[in-house]
């Protein structure tokens, strides 16, 4: 108040400048895997509040969407659909390896098959050969398998020959009827506690949003 126009200085300091390239580690804590037209983008809509485009056509998503998934106890799951995978993604085909970036990013997996199509295992097996050529033991991590599109009358035929090849559990669901989906949240759940405990045995503090 008493001083408004100051004509005191201090001499001055030789400056610093640094190029720093910053890499987002983690985008979510759940990442959807599949192919295109898989149903992930319907899925994030049924689970969360995100709206991504959906449409029938491949490569609706374009860049990773990311939805919030809420639980009692304000827990919250940030579940990322990740831009659809083709054979020789890891070879920079499709939309690229810039996108199995986003998946070795995730913390745990959701491997989503359309089960409407002809031997839908295969899907699987070609989703873990792309994950494996990109980052060995990249799908190892926690995940589920998701069989969507059980509503479609040819998809309940395949259901079974699908458990009967991957040997472990299948979530079936219809991200568009909302059958089974209650399934899915609570094997999500399991996957979610079953990271914070492995987090914190390790004496990390865990992810949360």
């Amino acid at each position: 108040n008493d001083n408004r126009a100051p004509v005191t200085c201090t001499p001055g300091q030789p400056g610093q400048q640094r190029v720093l390239h910053l890499e987002l580690k983690t985008v979510a804590h759940a990442g959807m895997v599949g192919f295109p037209n898989a149903g992930k983008s319907s899925l994030l809509r049924a689970l969360s509040n995100a709206r991504p485009a959906v449409a029938s056509y491949p490569f609706t998503t374009l860049k990773p969407h990311v939805g919030i998934v809420h639980y009692e106890g304000h827990q919250q799951i940030a579940v990322a659909d990740i831009p659809g995978l083709i054979r020789g993604a890891h070879q920079n085909r499709g939309l690229g390896s810039a996108f199995l970036r986003h998946i070795e990013r995730c913390c745990f997996l959701l491997f989503v098959v359309d089960l409407s199509l002809p031997e839908p295992w295969t899907q699987v097996d070609d989703l873990k050969y792309e994950l494996e050529m990109y980052e060995e033991g990249l799908f190892e991590r926690p995940h589920a398998i998701v069989a969507n599109k059980i509503d479609l009358p040819e998809a309940q035929a395949n259901l079974s020959q699908l458990r009967d090849h991957m040997g472990q559990e299948v979530i079936a669901l219809s991200a568009v009827t909302g059958e089974n989906l209650e399934q899915l949240l609570l094997h999500l759940k399991v996957l979610y506690d079953a990271y914070m405990e492995a987090k914190l045995g390790q004496g990390c503090k865990p992810l949360r949003w």
